[in-house]
């Protein structure tokens, strides 16, 4: 979800190389399976992108989901920029950190996302009818393919009204349309308020170890579900989707419980939420999962908490056309870290996450980026932690 910027909120009415490190850092190695578990985080550096960087003639920010290529030491780097300020794209990156530090972003290349007629996407103000939101990125290393999403976008307010459906989709590296997974009806954006609310659906996606599954997770509740995230009242549901890889098809939903919003806002009937914008598969039942929540005017206006989550003894939901006055069991998480206790000057609009190259001592590296909006009040932050098994 692009949070909008606190600041024109209040203004409203209502390589890669140890890609990570050098080889003598990481004794050549790459990853070749992600940990299967995570106990806890280290924290190694920040580096953040100057605001409005140029590169290639388009504009760095916006950064909403990332995802590492071991065999070429690659960053694939989605921006959520829906072609108001250049064409939609995805960047690719070289990031250089060792243990101890973390020193360099260095961009290689920048490609733009298609639609399935091969035409770029038109931005909103040019036609409406047919923007997107785009959002999470994976490189698929069995296909030689990316799978990006899009979490719609839902303006009821407008005549006709703009109802643009989320998305997974899967697409050449040059950005070029290759396919599709079906959209559960239930997941729909409508102009009542049912299914999939206003950006609040397809943030989060990875692809399990070995490639069986792709999953998914609505940002927040779907209307049928309850209702949002608020202060003070922890539990607003949203569910994770698990598709199959090779039919495409759905293969399990199951319910997820959020946090509270972290704070009420000031003035408090302005913008707050929390919802789940990353996930990052462990196993083909364990998540790492990213809440990310946000209140205007609070001090702090966001806070970013990392889960693991087990999905093995959850109830597969998909059945239950709402899960108000239902009876199942949800995933099960535990506190990994609260981006709080590290020691940030400021923790930003953190939307993307993924494992990165191995670390001198064997542990997996963990990279995790932020969506500045395009907003000057906002940065583009990375952040390079060291994994514990």
């Amino acid at each position: 979800m692009n949070t909008p910027n606190p600041w024109l909120l209040l203004a409203l009415p209502a390589a890669l190389s140890l890609a990570a490190c050098d080889d003598d850092d990481n004794g050549g190695s790459t990853p070749d399976a992600p940990p299967t578990q995570v106990s806890s985080l280290r924290f190694i550096g920040e580096k953040i992108v100057p605001y409005r960087q140029q590169y290639n003639s388009t504009t760095l920010g916006g950064f909403s989901g990332i995802d590492y290529r071991a065999d070429n030491d690659t960053y694939y780097i989605m921006c959520d920029d829906a072609s108001a300020i250049q064409p939609t794209r995805y960047y690719t990156a070289k990031l250089n950190f060792s243990a101890t530090s973390f020193s360099d972003v260095t961009f290689t290349g920048v490609t733009t996302m298609k639609r399935p007629d091969g035409t770029p996407f038109p931005s909103a103000a040019a036609d409406p009818a047919n923007t997107l939101d785009p959002e999470g990125i994976r490189y698929d290393a069995a296909s030689n393919h990316l799978i990006w999403s899009s979490e719609g976008v839902r303006n009821v307010t407008a005549t006709p009204a703009v109802l643009i459906q989320p998305y997974l989709r899967e697409a050449n590296l040059d950005g070029t349309h290759v396919a599709e997974f079906p959209l559960p009806p239930l997941f729909r954006i409508q102009a009542t308020d049912n299914g999939t609310r206003s950006n609040g659906s397809f943030e989060g996606m990875s692809i399990t170890p070995g490639g069986k599954y792709v999953y998914t997770a609505s940002e927040e509740p779907l209307y049928e579900d309850g209702p949002r995230a608020a202060p003070g009242a922890a539990g607003a549901t949203i569910r994770i989707l698990k598709y199959d890889r090779a039919t495409k098809q759905v293969a399990g939903q199951y319910a997820y419980k959020l946090d509270a919003v972290h704070a009420t806002p000031v003035p408090s009937n302005q913008f707050q939420l929390n919802g789940v914008v990353e996930v990052l598969a462990l196993t083909e039942t364990r998540l790492l999962v990213m809440e990310r929540s946000f209140a205007v005017g609070a001090t702090p206006d966001y806070k970013v908490v990392l889960y693991e989550v087990d999905l093995s003894n959850a109830t597969d939901v998909s059945s239950l056309t709402a899960l108000t006055g239902t009876n199942y069991t949800p995933a099960v998480k535990r506190q990994v870290l609260d981006l709080a206790t590290i020691g940030l000057a400021r923790v930003d609009n953190l939307e993307g996450m993924t494992f990165g190259p191995k670390l001198p001592n064997g542990h997996y590296s963990l990279v995790i980026v932020s969506d500045d909006n395009f907003g000057s009040s906002q940065v583009s932050q990375f952040l390079a932690f060291e994994v514990n098994p």
